[in-house]
């Protein structure tokens, strides 16, 4: 009987992994939090974490050593030491002074239908998105059906072939919910709402992470593990790590919107202030400037006594700190481009005030900057900044635009100062209809319909030309 030969050959094999990304997840957190925010999240981190300790020295600019990853070293490599992603793709009723521009935190609402002024939809997709955010539910969730919304545009006198205004209906929904902020708002359900969040990490499609909340979110639940093993050719080990990134996403993406505070003390998130010609800017710095802990680094001297628990607490301690120190920095370092490329196209706005804002978008920074729309969103939403203008909401700062006879973009602001300045010059016993506004708006080469002069007009505050002319008679 001949004996079996047992031959060892290599075999090269592809597989995919499951990368948690904390970094991501913790940068997107940070940089939604506002200044005061921000604060209070450090100082319970300076509490909980023996592995970080404020450093009043330290420079977000300067360049050195990170301590942690020194630490981490002497400690070993770790299974968490993932790689770090390069890019992270990530009108008031009446007018009131800018510097009283402070208002209460937006609905969801409202934060969403001022994401929608700043996009480039065509009027079809500005309905459709408008009749899709004016059913979302306070949790974030639609709560009409497509066809629904088909049969509304319909009945408005759509032009648009059913099939095709089906298909721009599932594009718009789409859109709303992976590039507005927040990520998931207008989802159907709760697996199609996890799912945008797990892509706006950085997960592919096909990743098993993506496949497990699609097909599998109530066994996971039920805590299925054996289930889901098989259906998706994984260990127990990924269907962990897994639940752990699911676990982290936020399942009702309106919960930040519930309530709006009635007052609140505003503390600037910036300061944009003029020196000669040039005007400076500056981040409100108010909260503890972190590094590892030399407490840490003094136990690890002697690590010949520290036990395997011991060294396994210190290790994930060490790992948090670090991600949180190198997350501060790549939040200030995004913010400032956001900010500097703001202040750059608002020149004229902090030279001459509200009248001279210029049309910017969400999308003109985030192409500048090289970051996601909805991380431009996340960085301007409920943050504020000092100026010579006084204390104003950074989205204020952003204003769409409508085309002039000469082919370029005049602002919403600017259009509105103008209707303000033609009534106050109009003559004595007579007032301008909004036709006639319209008239002269176009003369100088700004063509405005009447019904948008009407609706500028009330957002003024200024009364229909027969009241107006009623109170001067």
């Amino acid at each position: 009987m001949s004996g079996f030969g047992l031959t060892q050959t290599p075999n090269v094999v592809q597989k995919q992994k499951l990368i948690l990304t904390q970094h991501l997840r913790l940068f997107l957190s940070l940089v939604q939090m506002n200044t005061v925010e921000l604060r209070e999240y450090l100082e319970e981190q300076l509490i909980e974490n023996p592995a970080l300790e404020e450093d009043p020295d330290s420079s977000l600019d300067s360049e050195k050593e990170d301590p942690g990853e020194s630490l981490l070293n002497e400690l070993g490599p770790t299974e968490t030491d993932y790689p770090v992603p390069e890019e992270f793709s990530a009108e008031t009723s009446e007018e009131t002074t800018w510097e009283n521009q402070i208002p209460n935190q937006d609905s969801l609402f409202e934060h969403l239908h001022w994401q929608l002024s700043m996009t480039d939809f065509s009027e079809l997709q500005k309905q459709i998105a408008s009749l899709i955010i004016g059913n979302i539910n306070e949790d974030g969730y639609l709560e009409i059906e497509f066809e629904e919304i088909a049969r509304l545009l319909e009945a408005e006198g759509s032009s648009e072939v059913a099939s095709d205004l089906m298909a721009e209906i599932i594009r718009v929904a789409e859109r709303i919910r992976t590039t507005f902020d927040p990520i998931g708002a207008g989802s159907r359900s709760l697996s199609e709402c996890l799912v945008a969040q797990v892509l706006d990490l950085g997960y592919e499609r096909e990743s098993s992470l993506v496949r497990a909340v699609e097909n599998h979110i109530d066994d996971l639940g039920r805590k299925d593990y054996e289930k889901i093993c098989a259906e998706l050719d994984i260990g127990r080990e990924e269907i962990l790590e897994i639940e752990a990134v699911i676990t982290s996403l936020e399942p009702k993406p309106g919960r930040p919107y519930y309530t709006k505070d009635a007052t609140r003390n505003i503390v600037p998130d910036f300061y944009v202030y003029k020196v000669g010609d040039n005007l400076q800017m500056q981040s409100n710095r108010s909260f503890p400037r972190l590094k590892i802990s030399s407490y840490c680094r003094k136990i690890l001297a002697d690590r010949a006594n520290l036990t395997g628990e011991t060294t396994d607490y210190l290790r994930e301690k060490i790992e948090v700190a670090q991600r949180i120190v190198r997350c501060i920095e790549e939040r200030e370092t995004t913010i400032r481009k956001v900010m500097e490329k703001i202040v750059d196209e608002q020149r004229e706005f902090f030279d001459h005030g509200s009248a001279h804002i210029k049309p910017l978008k969400l999308k003109d920074v985030a192409d500048t900057v090289g970051i996601h729309e909805s991380t431009v969103s996340r960085i301007t939403s409920r943050k504020y900044i000092q100026c010579p203008q006084g204390v104003i909401e950074l989205k204020k700062l952003f204003s769409r635009g409508v085309q002039s006879s000469n082919g370029q973009k005049v602002s919403l602001e600017k259009i509105k100062s103008m209707i303000r300045e033609i009534v106050n010059d109009e003559p004595a016993q007579c007032a301008f209809s909004d036709e006639d506004i319209s008239r002269i708006l176009s003369m100088k080469n700004i063509k405005v319909a009447r019904r948008t002069v009407a609706k500028y007009r009330k957002t003024l505050g200024i009364p229909s030309s027969s009241k107006r002319l009623s109170k001067e008679v």
